[in-house]
């Protein structure tokens, strides 16, 4: 029967959004807690058919994540040529709010190169590291800058072979980023308060905070392993060298509990290492699960990641992080990143197709699957007041919202 128009504009009338968004923000490298999991908002549907594209920018080249903070999203990107810029948006609208623009190097090895790390926010700061090395402080509501210094200054260094892939990583009153060395900066003025005191190759990960027995640490990877570092003035406690091929370390290592226990893998293994205050002892090892810079992420006992390469069959995989023995893996997956939301694991794939499907050690599920980018995503995705945040490394930069639904599916005739 012929519908008239009041019964369409009852329905407009009546649609409405998820609920009013209580998701954590995701103001730093991997997420609120450090670990790539958020909590779900309670309306949260994993089926990413019920999800739209609310707004899409174009952020400039390179690898990024997004970050979020006090409605607004964060990211950086370069524009091809010569300059980088840091983005400020309005996670409603898209509407750019402001953007900080710099000289800095694209560095595109194998890659297209453009800024590895994410923009940190704490209070009204934001933090950023350059691929070159600049490490910026701006004022994250209008983009006015409030210090600068460069890395490879202050740690006598070359940009290393892939440009500096560190995050900034807030700890008290200093800001720790890695390099090889680890340093320490003042937060507020950019001053130098520490740098590790052993020389290392540089690697490509952002250093992890933990405590243990009421004692902060560090661990953080280089080219050639993981050390766990006094967090109080860098010096090295415990070391554990791994071989990596053509030093490309670009992992961030992932602390299992409470008692110095983490998962650290590169491209040619993977180990669980527990550390006992002065010394690192490995758990288990594998020389056949490798990864050169997708983080996983665990629910439990139950380790989540990917297995393999960019370009090539990667496999997902699920297994006891105690034992190392696999729970299950799917082949040939394609190489992917991935976060947790509740209890989902939301993953993007090299050639731009976002998946959902549950965390659970007994077998996998697929939920959803939606194509949404193409070339090549190798940034991680974001969850945040209730959305979803996506980008490929030519800048393409999405977010995604829950559908309009109508209150009530009665129709009118």
């Amino acid at each position: 029967m012929k519908t008239n128009s009041f019964s369409v504009l009852s329905i407009a009338v009546f649609a409405y959004l998820i609920q009013p968004l209580t998701a954590d923000e995701w103001s730093q490298w991997h997420g609120p807690n450090g670990d790539n999991i958020v909590d779900a908002d309670k309306n949260f549907n994993p089926d990413l058919n019920s999800w739209k594209i609310a707004w899409q920018e174009q952020v400039g080249l390179g690898y990024a994540t997004i970050t979020t903070a006090d409605d607004r999203a964060y990211t950086m990107g370069h524009d091809g040529e010569a300059f980088e810029t840091i983005v400020c948006f309005e996670t409603a609208t898209g509407k750019k709010i402001w953007a900080y623009t710099y000289k800095g190097d694209l560095i595109p090895k194998m890659h297209v190169g453009g800024p590895n790390a994410s923009v940190v926010i704490d209070d009204n700061n934001a933090y950023a590291i350059s691929k070159d090395g600049q490490a910026i402080n701006l004022n994250a509501k209008n983009g006015k800058k409030k210090w600068g210094v460069n890395l490879t200054e202050l740690l006598e260094m070359e940009v290393p072979n892939w440009g500096f892939g560190s995050s900034a990583v807030v700890y008290k009153e200093n800001i720790l980023i890695s390099a090889g060395k680890t340093i320490a900066l003042d937060k507020r003025t950019g001053e130098l308060s520490w740098i590790s005191n052993v020389d290392r190759a540089a690697g490509y990960g952002t250093p992890v905070v933990f405590t243990k027995s009421g004692k902060d640490y560090i661990a953080a990877t280089d080219a050639h392993g993981v050390s766990i570092l006094n967090a109080s003035n860098g010096k090295e406690i415990a070391r554990h060298d791994q071989k990596v091929q053509y030093n490309m370390n670009a992992t961030t290592a992932t602390i299992l509990n409470d008692e110095g226990t983490l998962f650290f893998h590169n491209n040619t293994n993977s180990a669980v290492l527990d550390f006992d205050g002065k010394l690192l002892t490995e758990k288990w090892s594998d020389r056949k699960l490798k990864n050169p810079f997708t983080s996983s992420i665990k629910y439990g006992k139950t380790l989540y990641g990917l297995n393999g390469k960019q370009g090539s069959g990667a496999n997902l995989y699920s297994l006891n992080a105690t034992t190392g023995e696999k729970n299950w893996e799917i082949e040939d997956y394609g190489f992917a990143s991935l976060i947790g939301v509740g209890d989902t694991l939301l993953i993007l794939t090299e050639d731009g197709n976002l998946i959902t499907a549950p965390a659970n050690a007994k077998g996998y599920k697929e939920i959803s699957r939606k194509k949404l980018l193409d070339n090549t995503c190798w940034t991680t995705p974001t969850y945040a007041g209730g959305k979803i945040y996506i980008r490929n490394d030519q800048g393409v930069l999405m977010c995604l919202t829950p559908a309009l639904v109508p209150r009530d599916k009665r129709s009118s005739s």
